[in-house]
């Protein structure tokens, strides 16, 4: 199976759970043979800008605007475009705007997509903004997902 993951940042560059997260289910989806893609998005010089590593595949694009600390990225939404030979796209969180961008892919898309929520509200942007959002945006990406994964049972 080619499987794409739309993921806003990456570990090791970035620590943290959810970083975690999206490189050690892309290298366990790969050692059973699938090929995987993620998708991320940095501004370091250092790194580069496509590598295979623990046997996936890492595309980085760079930021173009930030927005309560969210990375948008007009090369992920170019490659978005173009990605129609994925089986499935996997995006990681409804906070992030590349995973906006991968359910716009889904809407105008035959690509099913999956969303893993990891926590319904942002720690970057204030709690009545994102009331709004959970509500207009928020959900508009949840419903664009042929599955959404959650970690609770509140979300």
């Amino acid at each position: 199976m080619r499987i794409l993951c739309v993921a806003q940042k990456l570990y090791p560059e970035v620590p943290g759970g959810g970083t975690y997260h999206v490189h050690a289910m892309s290298r366990d989806q790969a050692d059973l043979g699938h090929d995987v893609t993620v998708l991320t998005i940095s501004d370091d010089p250092d790194l580069p800008r496509h590598e295979k590593r623990d046997g996936y595949t890492v595309i980085r694009r760079p930021v173009t605007a930030s927005v309560f600390g969210n990375d948008l990225s007009i090369g992920v939404a170019r490659f978005l475009h173009d990605a129609d030979e994925f089986d499935v796209i996997h995006a990681r969180s409804h906070l992030y705007a590349s995973t906006n961008l991968a359910a716009l892919k889904r809407r105008f898309g035959e690509t099913p997509l999956a969303i893993t929520n990891h926590g319904l509200y942002s720690q970057n942007a204030p709690e009545w903004l994102f009331d709004i959002y959970l509500r207009t945006v928020g959900r508009w990406t949840f419903d664009r997902a042929d599955v959404v994964f959650c970690y609770t049972d509140e979300d």
